[in-house]
C-alpha cells in the first residue's frame, strides 16, 4: 500500500479543505483548496462516494448504479462502510510506520 498525503503546491501547507461539488446526473467532484492560501491543490472526480457518520441517504444521494433493491442498496451501503473503515485503519499504520503521522 503507498499512502501519500497532499501538499500545497503553492505554499507547502498539508492544511487543506475539500469542496465537493455534486450536478444531478455527474461524478461527485472534489476540489482540494489550501487552507492557508486559497490555492487550487487538487480535482478528483468520484463514482463511488462515501462520507463515513453521514449515512446511508449520503452514500445514496451520490450512487449512480443500476436500480437495485432497497435490501441489496442496504448491504452494499454496510459493505463499503466497512471496506472505508478497514482502508482507513491501514493508511494509519502506514503513515505511522514510514513514521509520517
Amino acid at each position: 500500500m503507498r499512502v501519500n498525503r497532499q501538499q500545497c503546491q503553492a505554499c507547502g501547507s498539508r492544511e487543506l479543505n475539500n469542496l465537493l461539488v455534486r450536478e444531478a446526473g455527474e461524478d461527485t467532484v472534489v476540489l482540494v483548496r489550501c487552507a492557508r492560501c486559497a490555492s487550487l491543490v487538487a480535482r478528483y472526480r468520484l463514482n463511488d462516494y462515501y462520507h463515513h457518520g453521514k449515512g446511508f441517504e449520503s452514500w445514496l444521494e451520490s450512487y449512480r448504479g443500476a436500480h437495485e433493491s432497497g435490501r441489496d442498496l442496504a448491504q452494499r451501503f454496510e459493505e463499503i462502510q466497512q471496506s472505508a473503515e478497514a482502508q482507513f485503519g491501514a493508511a494509519l499504520d502506514e503513515l505511522q510506520a514510514d513514521g509520517r503521522e
